[in-house]
């Protein structure tokens, strides 16, 4: 039976464990880590019902001057860690979502977490979108010229063979209140 408190929790667990994120982050790639939870009604028929859904975002970069890396929340927090290791450690950090079922009924969770390598003009316009800011294609300010161009980076980048990676974890089925 879940309580009506219960708030759920995500935990990314040994993000850079693979050698090529600090790497690729030592390189001048900052890394976006784009996180999607899923409520999904369990249902007796053929097709679950979606409910809900969260999504939040957190920017890794190595800054060579200070010889240190930043992570940028979208919640607008900005932290510095000496370390790789110490930098794990807060991705590793659970972090509550409040993405609870309303209504009585069988309940799970699907969360996927994407995390791609970003180019500097990406690193940019992600920048000022985590600050609030709307991108200058979007709001008619930009040239399509500049928007055609930071299209082409991107695809470079992709073309370049950079990771991406893509996971997901479903959670067990919950009931919320009686049936």
């Amino acid at each position: 039976m879940l309580p009506d408190s219960v708030t759920p929790r995500v935990q990314a667990v040994a993000l850079l464990s693979d050698p090529r994120f600090p790497d690729l982050l030592k390189s001048g790639f900052p890394l976006r880590l784009h996180f999607r939870l899923e409520l999904w009604r369990a249902r007796s028929s053929w097709f679950d019902q979606f409910v809900s859904d969260a999504s939040w975002d957190a920017v890794v970069r190595h800054d060579p001057l200070a010889d240190d890396f930043v992570l940028y929340r979208s919640t607008g927090e900005i932290k510095r860690f000496p370390s790789p290791e110490l930098l794990e450690t807060a991705l590793e950090r659970p972090f509550s979502v409040k993405l609870v079922p309303r209504s009585d009924g069988r309940y799970y969770y699907v969360c996927r977490l994407e995390i791609t390598t970003l180019s500097d003009s990406d690193l940019d316009e992600l920048t000022r979108w985590l600050k609030g800011e709307v991108g200058p294609a979007v709001s008619g300010e930009g040239s399509i010229g500049d928007a055609l161009a930071r299209g082409a980076q991107r695809a470079l980048v992709r073309i370049a063979g950079l990771p991406r990676l893509t996971l997901e974890a479903r959670s067990t089925v919950i009931e919320r209140g009686n049936r």
